[in-house]
């Protein structure tokens, strides 16, 4: 039986890849110049279709390597750092940039994880 169980577990593995691989394709094809400028002028808030469905893809990405927001000094300064879901360890800086604006600092951390979407992937060719 434990064969069979891990034959499941690597077929669903395989399914989420190939699904979580269609998605990003999907949602690459919705990031335009329009939607980042909607993001820029309204970071929170309603948004568009189009934009509401690439923000709740980046709400469910895994913990780990994460792109957020770090609040410095409440309320004044903030800087960008990528999460770790590994021994609840600290998260790591993002780079050095300091923002003093949230709704500057919140666009930069969707920019970022922009970036990362649209790098391609290996898997998004298979059917």
């Amino acid at each position: 039986m434990s064969g069979q169980t891990a034959e499941v577990r690597d077929r669903d593995r395989i399914y989420q890849q190939r699904f979580d691989a269609r998605l990003r394709a999907h949602l690459r094809s919705l990031v335009t110049p329009t939607l980042i400028a909607e993001h820029r002028a309204n970071p929170v808030g309603r948004h568009s279709d189009a934009l509401e469905r690439v923000l709740n893809y980046f709400r469910r990405a895994p913990l780990d390597g994460k792109y957020a927001l770090f609040e410095l000094e409440p309320n004044r300064k903030y800087r960008i750092v990528t999460t770790t879901a590994r021994d609840g360890g600290p998260p790591r800086n993002a780079g050095d940039l300091v923002y003093t604006n949230k709704n500057d600092a919140l666009h930069a951390v969707f920019l970022k994880r922009v970036e990362e979407l649209m790098k391609t992937d290996r898997d998004d060719t298979h059917d």
